[in-house]
Parts: structure tokens; sequence; C-alpha cells
């Protein structure tokens, strides 16, 4: 009896074993048939250059390709190699406002990973204050790229040409730093390490490229998208006890959807970023909230899209010739003025308003704006009143635009007679006419791409179903 049993439970331990011996060589064969393609290519890659040329992604490969990108490979600086490196974050990480020290910062990672200058390399928070969430973006879309390129060599089985293995943190001690960083930030998108807050509403960060979809696929996402986020300013707004009606909803959700689709379309590499921020506030007996919404692209800028059109991409000859009127006019009467206001910034400021596209009407009867996306998302806000937090930002190539909203959205008509809605950020309300120079203006550091920033401050007296 007893060698019976023993038999049966040697079967059952050998049975056990062979299925556990299969379940390993299918799994093994599963992902050596993914990898498959990925190590064919790679029995052809014997560098880390090679490696480099081969997997770095597009967004990446751009910022160091682009000669205008303060990240072009012939500004990037080599250094001697060590097995550890230390980058001291900034105290203000901001592109907004401390534009050239976080930039200089970015451009170190870069240059690190480039030239493969450590083994060990961290982002050391020690001085850090705050970080603001468009800089935040920039630098995840970074290492997000970076870890893509240290995946796809270990798939081609080409990782023995990388020398840096690992990237992280230190010294987070700021306690607004860590609560951004834990909700939505680098630690949420790399290593899936996320905190909840009970004051904190994040909207992770959500990327978009249509190269990766089929036209379908890219349109539901587009919807999935408008969808959520939408869902989202609602979420943020019931914390400080808002409603929107249907039809502002609606409208909202409108503007959303255009603005998205903007910024793929817009963008040369058809690639887009979305991130979202909530912190529910109550400070000196009031109760608030600050929403902050990224939207990012990388490639050509707004303006260059217009001046210098890639290959046989159609452009708006109709919009294009308008400007260029309107560059003449402003030539003529010395409105440029170097490094303050430029062509670009002028083209920049156009093709926001209402009506304006880059796509030729008879491909796509579109051209909302992003002005109008700007004026809807601030409407949020409730009042019209200026206040020192409430702010929106857009940044491309080297023009900057900011709204706190003392240039009011006005109702306008384009040369057909059409309605249209216009900021023309001066006293006149006329595009024709120079923008005031605090809110439309030529920046030093060129940002290669766009960015669109939103920073509101919501009270909860302030909006009323509107």
């Amino acid at each position: 009896m007893i060698s019976i049993i023993l038999i049966q439970r040697r079967f059952r331990r050998k049975l056990k074993s062979r299925k556990k011996k299969h379940n390993r060589n299918k799994g093994k064969s599963y992902f050596l048939n993914i990898f498959k393609e990925y190590r064919k290519i790679g029995k052809n890659i014997h560098s880390y250059q090679e490696a480099l040329n081969t997997f770095l992604p597009k967004n990446l490969a751009y910022l160091t390709e682009e000669e205008k990108s303060p990240f072009y490979i012939n500004k990037l600086k080599q250094k001697n190699k060590k097995n550890v490196g230390i980058h001291i974050v900034p105290k203000h990480f901001s592109i907004i406002e401390n534009s050239f020290e976080s930039i200089d910062f970015l451009r170190s990672i870069i240059e690190s990973f480039i030239f493969q200058t450590y083994e060990e390399l961290w982002l050391d928070y020690r001085n850090c204050e705050n970080v603001d969430l468009p800089t935040q973006v920039f630098l995840d879309s970074i290492l997000l790229d970076i870890d893509e390129f240290i995946k796809t060599c270990k798939k081609a089985n080409v990782y023995k040409f990388v020398r840096l293995a690992s990237i992280g943190g230190r010294n987070i001690n700021n306690q607004s730093v860590i609560r951004l960083l834990y909700s939505v930030g680098s630690p949420v998108e790399l290593i899936n390490k996320q905190v909840r807050y009970n004051d904190i509403i994040p909207y992770k960060l959500r990327r978009f490229d249509e190269e990766k979809l089929n036209k379908n696929s890219a349109l539901v996402q587009k919807e999935i998208d408008t969808t959520t986020l939408l869902d989202y300013v609602n979420s943020c707004l019931s914390r400080v006890k808002k409603t929107l009606s249907r039809e502002a909803s609606m409208d909202l959700g409108y503007v959303i959807g255009e603005t998205l689709i903007n910024a793929e379309e817009h963008s040369s590499l058809k690639c887009r970023y979305l991130i979202g921020y909530f912190e529910e506030c109550n400070k000196d007996g009031k109760h608030f909230g600050l929403l902050n919404l990224v939207i990012m692209n990388f490639g050509q800028t707004i303006y260059e899209k217009f001046k210098y059109p890639i290959g046989d991409n159609p452009i708006n000859e109709d919009c294009l010739h308008k400007m260029k009127i309107m560059s003449d006019k402003f030539r003529s009467h010395s409105l440029f003025k170097k490094d303050k206001f430029t062509e670009e910034t002028l083209w920049t400021l156009y093709s926001l308003q209402g009506g304006v596209s880059c796509i030729p009407r008879e491909i796509q009867q579109r051209g909302n704006g992003t002005i109008q996306f700007i004026n809807s998302f601030f409407k949020l806000k409730g009042d019209e009143n200026v206040d020192n937090i409430s702010k929106m930002f857009l940044l491309s190539g080297n023009t900057r635009i900011d709204f706190d909203g003392t240039y009011k959205l006005v109702d306008d008509k384009d040369e057909n007679g059409s309605p249209r809605g216009v900021i023309s950020f001066n006293k006149t309300g006329k595009l024709t006419d120079a923008p005031d120079e605090k809110y439309v203006r030529n920046v030093p550091d060129y940002f290669p791409g766009t960015i669109i920033f939103a920073k509101l401050s919501i009270n909860d007296d302030d909006l009323n179903n509107e």
C-alpha cells in the first residue's frame, strides 16, 4: 500500500516537473519569437555608436539632431568616464522661470547618456525646492527614451555595448517635490512607484504616437484621451464644489479634442505628451484647488511648420500669404526687434488665432486655434480677475506667450467676414499692431517643439455652473 502511494507521488511530481519545463520552454520560445526581429538587426551592430544610430527613439534623436536644439550633438560636451555620476537638480527646476539652469541640467543628462560617461547616474535633489509640471514632463520624456533604448538593446542582444546601467533620484527632501514626483513624475513612469495622496488628483502621463497606431486605433485613442481629460477636469472641479453645465462641458470637450489633434498634427514627429496634476488646498481659511495641465510635443516649432515645411507636406498657402503680408508691414514700420520680437514671434501668435491652421482647408476644415483652448480652459478659473497664480504659457522655438487674463478673447471677423476669436495681446485688439512684450516675446532658450502649460487657481466660490 505504501509503495503504491509513493509511486503515485513520484508520478505526480514528475508530471508537475514536465509541465513546468514545458511552460518554461514555451515562455522562452514566446520571447525568442518576439525578440527575433531585434536579434536579426542586432547581428549587424558591433559598437555602441551603431546601437545608438539604430535604436535611439525618435524624440530623443530629434533633440540631438536638430541644429537649433540646445541638445544638438555638436553642443554636447564629453567628460572623463567615471563609475558614478551625480547631477544636482536646480533649486528652481523650471524651463518657464529658470530656463538657462534647467536646460543646462537636462543637457547634462543627455550628455551622460550619449557619451556613456557613467555606469550609474544619480539626479540629486538636495537643493531643489520646486519643480513645475512642464519641466518634469520634459525630464521624464528624456528618461523614458533612455529606458526604451536600453530595453531595445537588451532585446537585440547588444546591451554589452551600453555602459550606463541605471539612473536614479536621491536626496528628495522637499515635500512639494516629493508629492509631484511620486504622483505623476519619474518614479511613477519608470518603476511604477506611485504614492496616493488624499488631496492630489493625478492624471498620469499619456504619450500618443501616431506612427505606432493604425488609423482607426489612432482615432479611438484621441477620443479616449479627450474623454478622460474632460472627466479628469470635472473630477478636479468637484473637489472644490464646482460643476459645469452640460453645454459648457461639451464646449470644453470640443476645444480639448481640437487642441490634442493640433498637438499631434502640428508635430512633425506625430507624437505628443499629456499630463495633469491637481492639488486641493486649505489655506488661511480658504478652500481652493491648483490645477496644472501640460500638452507637449517635439519636432518642428509652430513657426517652422509654416516657414520650412518638410518634404511634400501640404501647407495652407492662404494663411502663409497673410503671414508674409503681416511680416512686410511689421518690417516696414520697424516693429521687429532683435531678440525681443521677431518674425517667428509674430507668426506664432498669428497661428494660434481662430481660423488659422497650417493644414490646407481642402484637406481639413478645421483651425479653431489654440487661443480658443487657452480662453476656454482659463474660464474654469471662474472669475475674470487677474491673480498671481493663474497663468497659461506657450513655448515654441524661441517664442514665449503668457496669458493671465489681462488681455481677453474678442470676437473678430477674418477677411472673408467669417467670425473668429482673437487675442491680440494689445490695447487695440488688432493683430496688425504690435503685442505687449510682457506677454508675447522672443526668448533666448530654444524649445525644440511646443509646450502648452496651464496653471489655474480655482476657488470654491468662483464657478457657478457656467
